[in-house]
């Protein structure tokens, strides 16, 4: 379940922009509407017992770069999906770019859960997304979850795919506190899969045990990703993905490995691209909760085996330190992503080094505030040029 995580409870514990395009104004009248419908439903369904469940999520966030120009030896594109550079892509999964220009559109986003209990073993979960930079509805979970025992439970739909830590909530801004989940890491041009997963939680020795399987494929026929590469359609197929995890928490730490592979077919018919690959993924994420002081570091490394002859390795890693001070959580971070490749003629590699600095205000157990300065590298010259990004984030959940 996106919504059962530790730390959102541990959060829980603790006229932006008048000339808004068309497009955003009715993804803000979509959220509107949806606010006001999911109120009384929600009530409705708490005071009748009912085994509807329903709840949201909604992160409204204005940004823009500042200043800077693309340095003489810049060797990549003057503007990304349509976006002049230099510009900073903040969601790459969903194509959410900023420039110099103040905009809700690149990371803003909401969202609405139901989930209907069958019985007590069984129930239905549903999870529909609109975007800033898509504010068609997507459905992003609609699957049945069984639990035959406390520590046993298969579910079988679409679901995210679990390659990260944040991976099954990281549309919610409430459960972390950047702004959004690190884009060296987070995004690529397939989060979601259609297929079966298991999962058997266990403790031992004081240690609390959870091991997860999963599998399926899927199939993504304008993959916003690839539009930060191509101004046309481009088809994603992910087939034979399969993927295992394991996550153990302790005290304080919390440590978490997964290991994930697919059978990768890119294809777009206009700019002669049809490739295929084997994708191999391995993460590691290891937090450390003190109370006051927290700590939040992941590690991945994604390769690419194309059938073309050549191979891209990307490894990249996140770190940061943040201290809890009543309803202020201010949050150092640094991350990191390099490329290597076995053929530059064929491939040229991408690098990218980020600073940032996070202020988060709590406004209750479902609504925070948060303001961030970043400043990114592009240290291969070839990809949106050197930026400084400046963000302010309102975060409610319903």
């Amino acid at each position: 379940m996106p919504y059962d995580c530790p730390f959102i409870h541990r959060y829980r514990e603790n006229k932006m922009v008048k000339k808004a395009s068309l497009h955003l104004r009715s993804m803000l009248a979509l959220l509107a509407t949806s606010s006001c419908i999911l109120s009384p439903l929600q009530a409705h369904a708490d005071d009748a017992d009912s085994s509807l469940k329903i709840s949201g999520f909604l992160s409204l966030v204005a940004g823009r770069t500042s200043g800077g120009q693309l340095p003489a030896d810049y060797s990549g594109p003057t503007s990304i999906d349509g976006h002049a550079c230099p510009c900073y892509t903040a969601d790459w999964g969903n194509a959410g770019v900023y420039t110099n220009s103040l905009s809700l559109r690149p990371e803003s986003r909401a969202g609405v859960q139901l989930k209907y209990v069958l019985t007590p073993e069984l129930n239905l979960v549903g999870q529909v997304v609109v975007r800033g930079s898509d504010t068609s509805p997507n459905l992003q979970w609609a699957y049945a979850s069984y639990a035959p025992s406390k520590n046993l439970e298969f579910q079988l739909g679409r679901k995210r795919i679990p390659l990260y830590f944040y991976s099954d909530f990281q549309d919610i801004g409430m459960s972390y506190p950047w702004i959004g989940v690190p884009p060296e890491l987070y995004g690529w041009e397939a989060t979601n899969y259609n297929g079966a997963s298991v999962r058997y939680r266990t403790n031992l020795a004081g240690t609390n045990l959870a091991v997860g399987l999963f599998g399926g494929k899927e199939t993504v026929k304008d993959a916003l990703y690839q539009r930060l590469f191509y101004s046309s359609e481009t088809r994603v197929e992910w087939n034979h993905l399969f993927g295992a995890d394991l996550e153990a928490s302790q005290g304080p730490v919390t440590a978490r490995a997964v290991y994930m592979q697919a059978d990768v077919k890119t294809s777009n018919p206009l700019v002669g691209l049809n490739d295929k690959a084997k994708l191999r993924a391995y993460g590691l994420a290891t937090n450390l909760d003190l109370d006051e002081w927290f700590v939040l570091t992941e590690v991945t490394q994604l390769t690419r085996d194309f059938e073309a002859g050549y191979k891209i390795t990307a490894p990249a890693y996140t770190l940061g330190a943040g201290y809890h001070y009543g309803e202020w959580t201010p949050f150092l971070n640094f991350a990191s992503y390099k490329e290597k490749t076995t053929n530059r003629a064929l491939y040229a590699p991408q690098s990218y080094k980020r600073w940032s600095l996070t202020l988060r205000y709590d406004l209750g157990i479902r609504s925070a505030v948060k303001a961030q300065i970043d400043r990114n590298k592009d240290v291969t010259r070839n990809f949106g040029g050197d930026t400084t990004i400046m963000r302010l984030s309102y975060d409610h959940l319903f």
